[in-house]
C-alpha cells in the first residue's frame, strides 16, 4: 500500500510590509531554509493565485539564472530561495479568486461598530492577544515560531467565532463573511490536494490567517500525514 503524501502547512506573515527587518534579518532567513531544506520537499506550494503561475514561475526561472532580484514578500524570500536551493524547477500556486465583497470585512466591523459594541470590544481584545503573541517587530524566526504554536491557531479559531456573531437572524453578516473565507480556503485545499501524490512531500506557505481552516480540512481529510512546521524550524 503506498504511502500518505506528507505536508507541512507553515504559516507567515506579509514580510513585505517590513523590508528593513527582511534586509537586517538574512542570515536568519538563511537558517529558516536550511532547515526547511531538511524536510525535502518534492513539491513547494505558495499562497498566489492559479492565474499568476506562469508568472510566479517565469520569476522563479530568471532567479535560478540569476536575473531577478528578489523582492521583499515570503514567496520571494522562502519559496524561491527554497526551490533554488533543491533544483525545483516550479512553484504551485494554489491560491483561489473568491469574491470576499458580500459582505466585505470592513462591512462586518462596521455592523459591530453600530450594533454590537460589546461584542467588537471582546473581537478587539482577541485580536490583541494575537498581536502579543506575534509582536511585529520580532525576527522573522521569532514570528513564525509564534504563528505556528497550537495555541495561536485556537485563539485565531476563537476570533472568527466570534465574528460569526456578528448580525441578527436578518443579517447574518458575521457568518456571511465566512462563508466566503471558507470557500477560499476549502479551494485552496482542495488545489494542493489535488497536485499531492502517494510519497510526495508537499511544503504549503500560506498567510497564517488561514491555519485553523486548513489544518483542520487536512489532518480530518485523512488524505495526508501532517508533520508540525515548528519541527523544522530552527531551535
Amino acid at each position: 500500500m503506498a504511502s500518505k503524501p506528507e505536508i507541512i502547512i507553515l504559516g507567515t506573515y506579509h514580510m513585505a510590509m517590513n523590508p528593513e527587518s527582511v534586509n537586517q534579518h538574512q542570515r536568519e532567513i538563511s537558517e529558516i531554509i536550511h532547515e526547511l531544506k531538511e524536510f525535502n520537499p518534492t513539491k513547494i506550494a505558495v499562497e498566489k493565485s492559479f492565474l499568476l503561475s506562469k508568472e510566479v514561475n517565469r520569476r522563479l526561472q530568471e532567479y535560478i539564472s540569476g536575473t531577478f532580484r528578489l523582492g521583499y514578500d515570503e514567496v520571494d524570500q522562502f519559496g524561491y530561495r527554497l526551490a533554488k536551493e533543491l533544483g525545483h524547477k516550479e512553484l504551485y500556486t494554489i491560491d483561489e479568486e473568491v469574491n470576499m465583497t458580500s459582505p466585505a470585512l470592513n462591512q462586518v466591523f462596521e455592523w459591530a461598530e453600530n450594533y454590537q459594541p460589546d461584542l467588537l470590544t471582546e473581537i478587539i481584545e482577541i485580536q490583541q492577544q494575537l498581536a502579543n503573541m506575534e509582536p511585529e517587530d520580532s525576527s522573522p524566526l521569532l514570528r513564525l515560531k509564534a504563528i505556528n504554536q497550537a495555541e495561536y491557531h485556537s485563539t485565531l479559531e476563537k476570533l472568527y467565532l466570534k465574528l460569526t456573531l456578528i448580525g441578527n437572524h436578518q443579517h447574518q453578516v458575521g457568518a456571511a463573511w465566512l462563508k466566503q473565507w471558507h470557500q477560499r480556503d476549502l479551494s485552496i485545499f482542495a488545489n494542493v490536494s489535488r497536485l499531492a501524490v502517494n510519497d510526495d512531500r508537499v511544503l504549503l506557505l500560506i498567510g497564517k490567517d488561514h491555519l485553523p481552516l486548513l489544518n483542520h480540512f487536512f489532518e480530518a481529510s485523512g488524505g495526508f500525514e501532517m508533520v508540525p512546521a515548528y519541527e523544522y524550524l530552527p531551535k
